[in-house]
């Protein structure tokens, strides 16, 4: 009977499924929003559950996906944004989130390109030197 309890305990204290996960961030995200600014305390629990949801989502993907480069890829190849290319919060943010995402794109095509000739030019001054 005890073999049960312990399998039961730590099956509950598994992550939650990937799906249910982001969709409790989503609901807190949500709730956290529509909440009045004077509603202190619950826009702190809001706050708490965001944060504990965001790791459970976090440990859900781990799960799912693997770490390191295979899991990069497996996630990916799943049509999912590595979390690191999302920016959630802060000042940046709120700049990223002004710009409209033509000009978004544009940015991030002209940074690539401009990394690509700066790698470009860096191997060619070493195969120069060498």
């Amino acid at each position: 009977m005890a073999d049960r309890d312990e399998l039961l305990i730590a099956e509950m204290r598994e992550p939650p499924p990937l799906e249910q996960a982001r969709a409790s961030l989503d609901y807190w995200m949500r709730r956290r929003a529509s909440l009045p600014l004077y509603k202190r305390s619950a826009r702190r629990e809001s706050d708490e559950m965001i944060r504990r949801c965001r790791q459970r989502v976090a440990e859900a993907e781990r799960r799912r996906y693997g770490t390191g480069v295979a899991g990069f890829v497996r996630r990916l190849l799943a049509g999912d944004t590595p979390p690191w290319l999302v920016v959630r919060s802060g000042l940046l943010a709120f700049a990223w989130a002004l710009l409209p995402r033509r000009l978004v794109y544009a940015a991030t095509a002209f940074f690539l390109v401009w990394l690509l000739v700066g790698v470009l030019v860096a191997v060619g001054l070493i195969q120069l030197l060498s």
